[in-house]
């Protein structure tokens, strides 16, 4: 529900109790009214917390010493509320937290009075409970451990509420109605034991795990750094982060300085659309690298808190460590709007990208123990990064012709090899450009070179993006076609037929086509099955092509 629309139904709720319950503000007396104020503003800013994000009710000690008093007393307490210090600055946050508590005390006072003044301080404490829990907490909320615990607080104000009425014309009265600080003090000393117990576990048992994703991660890199591609090694890193690490949303993303743009390469826990939305807006890398200010840094790691509203005050600092000290400070808990970011460097120590985590499962901003295991985890995703690069430089060099660019003579093999294991369905061309030997002759090796190059460069510019296209050897070529049918491949080969009426110096070539349909025992017999009909095409006049 609409939290203004819930605030006008408290309102409702909160001016038709008082006004049954008839307040008399005329016989008001100071010290009463003083006591009430003190107790309602000191309890409700004792901040008790269960377990990191539920904060209990404490201010029922300024309320059921004013429940004893009289409806008007409830109605101060109330006001008090409004003026108590609350992570929520904003006045209708504010005003809607004093309408949640006036509403639940004044409809329990309001139900209580009716009885004996024993049994009714025992309505008011446990109707207020219930009312205050159905208005704070939804079913899918609640959490039954935190309700008897709390309503056991409430209950222990009891005996002194009931001594408080045997000695209501005492002197002594206010010292036994201030007792009750005690109980509530007691209380959030237990409180605080069972979460520091609770926060050392946890702080244990996450420091051990982020260990454990280290060493895990670095074998992994090992693995994948000399087998796949950069794009892969980040697949599986993303992963591991959400798997491991805890955090519900990964983005990875690299930095291409040529079209100085943000480049998404994977995530985890997007939607599918949400990701192809973020993926196709073109981001600015300077958009990124303001956030990776130096005061946000803590080694390869940037914390930005609530950057929607970046300035120029940047105040937060990262906690030693995780405690109950630092969960009872707001500033510590997880924003929606927070951002951490892992830089990604090249061998220079240059920023190459980065990786965006958010929502952790224990909704907590990260300490510096932890941003030192996030550090270490970047630098080896760095590393990894840098050894695949190589890698695949390396690879490359090694599965390419050094004069043309294409694919070799080994890279071809290879492929069929896979192509086979895959069951893919191929045709080949072979190609062999007629009489070159006499281009050669005429104009000498280095034309010779130059005529390959730029022929090479009219196939690619021919056939489709994902067909390859292999130098096999001197003036021959070989072209393999996948998912396409003999006469789609037919057609291609007339198109290269066709550039070719423009090519300068004048060549021709003969070629021959053949599918894995004709192959007996493995794909390698495509490319010679391919060469004996090129030959063919020799034998009847060159220049033309069969099939």
């Amino acid at each position: 529900m609409n939290v203004k629309i819930k605030s006008l139904i408290l309102l409702g709720i909160t001016m038709l109790s008082f006004y049954f319950l008839r307040a008399d503000f005329e016989n008001i007396a100071l010290i009463d009214a003083l006591m009430v104020i003190a107790l309602t503003a000191i309890s409700d800013n004792i901040r008790i917390y269960w377990n990191y994000h539920n904060r209990l009710v404490s201010n029922t000690v300024g309320f059921v010493y004013a429940f004893i008093l009289g409806p008007q007393y409830i109605l101060i307490s109330s006001l008090v509320i409004l003026f108590s210090k609350t992570k929520h600055r904003e006045i209708s946050r504010k005003l809607y937290r004093t309408l949640v508590f006036s509403a639940s005390y004044s409809l329990a006072a309001l139900i209580s009075y009716r009885f004996n003044p024993l049994l009714s301080i025992f309505l008011f404490l446990t109707i207020s409970k219930i009312i205050n829990s159905i208005i704070v907490e939804d079913r899918k909320n609640f959490n039954i451990s935190v309700f008897f615990y709390e309503y056991l607080y409430f209950l222990s104000l009891l005996p002194f509420s009931y001594l408080y009425l045997q000695f209501e014309f005492s002197p002594y009265k206010y010292l036994i109605i201030s007792l009750s600080l005690l109980i509530l003090l007691l209380f959030y000393l237990n409180i605080k034991v069972r979460n520091e117990k609770s926060y050392e576990i946890l702080r244990t048992q996450r420091i051990r795990r982020l260990n454990d994703v280290i060493v895990n991660l670095s074998n992994v890199i090992r693995q994948l750094s000399l087998k796949v591609s950069s794009e892969k090694i980040l697949d599986q890193i993303a992963e591991i982060i959400q798997k491991n690490m805890g955090y519900r949303y990964v983005l990875i993303s690299l930095f291409n300085y040529q079209s100085n743009k943000v480049e998404r390469i994977t995530h985890r826990g997007l939607k599918e659309e949400m990701y192809e939305e973020i993926k196709n807006q073109e981001v600015p890398i300077s958009e990124v690298l303001k956030f990776m200010d130096e005061k946000y840094n803590y080694k390869d790691t940037y914390f930005i808190p609530r950057a929607n509203k970046i300035s120029e005050a940047y105040t937060y600092q990262p906690r030693d460590e995780v405690s109950i000290d630092y969960l009872e400070d707001n500033q510590n808990i997880w924003d929606p709007n927070d951002i951490l970011l892992l830089a990604l460097r090249d061998e220079r120590n240059n920023i190459i990208g980065y990786i965006s985590l958010d929502s952790p499962e224990n909704n907590l901003r990260p300490s510096k123990e932890e941003l030192n295991i996030l550090s270490g985890f970047a630098q080896l995703v760095s590393l990894a990064l840098e050894h695949s690069q190589k890698f695949m430089e390396i690879r490359d060099q090694a599965e390419r012709d050094s004069l043309t660019g294409l694919f070799n003579h080994s890279k071809l093999f290879s492929d069929l090899e896979n192509y086979e294991k895959d069951k893919e369905k191929i045709c080949a061309v072979f190609i062999d450009l007629d009489d070159f030997k006499d281009i050669n002759d005429k104009y000498g090796h280095k034309f010779g070179d130059e005529v390959l190059v730029k022929f090479s460069q009219l196939i690619l510019n021919t056939v489709r993006n994902k067909d390859r296209v292999y130098r096999y050897g001197g003036d021959e070529f070989v072209i393999l076609f996948t998912g396409i049918s003999t006469e789609i491949g037919i057609k291609i080969i007339e198109r290269l037929y066709d550039a070719l009426k423009a090519f300068q110096p004048k060549i021709s070539f003969s070629a021959g086509l053949s599918t894995c349909d004709e192959v007996i025992n493995s794909y390698k017999e495509i490319v010679e099955i391919a060469d004996r009909k090129m030959y063919l095409s020799k034998n009847q006049g060159k220049g033309n092509l069969t099939v």
